[in-house]
Formats: C-alpha cells, sequence, structure tokens
C-alpha cells in the first residue's frame, strides 16, 4: 500500500530546502504505476497524489523538476571523492 502524498503548489515547493525537495522527488518515485496494478480494494480519499498515472502525479513531478533545475548541484558521495582525488593529485 502507498502512501498518499499532498498536493503542493509550485511557489510553495519553490520555497522548500533542497533536501526536502529531494525526499519529496523519492516519495513521488515511490507511489505504486496504477491503482489497478496496487493491491488496495477501493481509494480512500480522492485528494492527494498516490499512483502515477494520475494528472496529480504528473503535474506534481514536473513542477518538481522545474523547481529543482533552478537550484545548485550538490555533489552526491562519489563525486565528492573524485573531486578529492583530482585535488589530491594536482597538490603533488
Amino acid at each position: 500500500m502507498s502512501k498518499r502524498l499532498d498536493v503542493i503548489s509550485k511557489a510553495d515547493l519553490e520555497d522548500l530546502h533542497t533536501g526536502t525537495l529531494m525526499s519529496r522527488r523519492n516519495a513521488l518515485l515511490k507511489c505504486e504505476e496504477s491503482f489497478e496494478l496496487s493491491d488496495q480494494f477501493q481509494s480512500t480519499k480522492p485528494d492527494g497524489i498516490e499512483f502515477k498515472n494520475t494528472p496529480q502525479w504528473k503535474q506534481a513531478y514536473q513542477d518538481l523538476n522545474a523547481v529543482l533545475s533552478t537550484r545548485e548541484n550538490i555533489p552526491n558521495k562519489q563525486e565528492r571523492k573524485a573531486l578529492r582525488q583530482a585535488k589530491a593529485k594536482q597538490t603533488r
């Protein structure tokens, strides 16, 4: 059973921290494909985002990507390691 996500406007997304946006992205990606492919018998509430095949999910993911594209890239663990190693080679 998937967790229902609240619908958040693009303006409200712009006010959120990048880490919070990434957590929301992960939650959106964990949504089930559709009600038909889920293990649910009935949908609990019509509001919110629960399945990927809904217009609300598509709009939420599009808005989220638009906001994230304006943010600075934060290097992940592998990228930070590569940067440290390149810097160490230059100082030798």
